[in-house]
């Protein structure tokens, strides 16, 4: 019954309709041709992916300090096959540093990756460094800071005026290491015993 119909569909149209008939029966494959090979070749893609991951060169144990994710992804393992968290879906979140690790992309760049959580634990992957924003103890540094206050009281006169001097000259442009450099300069540079050892107190507080 539908050869019949078809049959006299078919003689009943002009030789121009029949041609244009064959041109959208043509375009019709192609475009299914098409969109069946694009499908393949993204799992190809895909497949080809997922069969380079990243190479693991070391992991060390971190210090557990607590930082902000900034941007990225957070990834299952350090070989960076399987994404399990986008970042920004917890800008208030504070993650906890656990382990480091050294890896070389699939496309030969190096970088480092930390193994974070959340505090309960269920948020928790490989992200890039580059990615965190470490967050600042503040009731420590208080502390840490009237430790050195406390330190540079019990020194010398003369010396305790040479480190405030010091302290005073630093500006916004100058950086820790600007600082820890004067330091080691003035700290070779005096002779009270004493006084080194408070100095070399001082000097890794300000590090630390």
């Amino acid at each position: 019954t539908y050869t019949l119909m078809l049959t006299a569909l078919l003689h009943s149209l002009t030789s121009k309709e029949i041609l244009q008939l064959k041109r959208s029966l043509i375009n019709l494959l192609i475009t299914n041709l098409v969109v069946i090979f694009g499908i393949g070749l993204s799992q190809s893609i895909t497949a080809a992916a997922k069969a380079k991951p990243a190479k693991v060169t070391s992991i060390k144990t971190l210090t557990k300090d607590s930082y902000r994710a900034t941007s990225g992804y957070l990834y299952s393992s350090a070989k960076l096959t399987k994404k399990v968290h986008n970042a920004d879906n917890y800008p208030l979140t504070t993650f906890y540093t656990y382990r480091s690790a050294n890896i070389t992309r699939a496309n030969g760049n190096k970088a480092v990756y930390y193994y974070i959580k959340n505090g309960n634990g269920k948020v928790k992957g490989w992200i890039w460094r580059g990615h965190l924003v470490r967050m600042i103890n503040v009731s420590k540094r208080r502390q840490q800071i009237n430790q050195i206050i406390g330190l540079i009281d019990t020194l010398s006169i003369n010396n305790r005026n040479q480190i405030i001097t010091i302290l005073e000259s630093m500006t916004k442009t100058n950086t820790l290491a600007d600082l820890l450099n004067q330091l080691d300069l003035f700290k070779s540079a005096i002779p009270n015993d004493a006084d080194i050892a408070k100095l070399n107190e001082i000097f890794q507080m300000i590090k630390s």
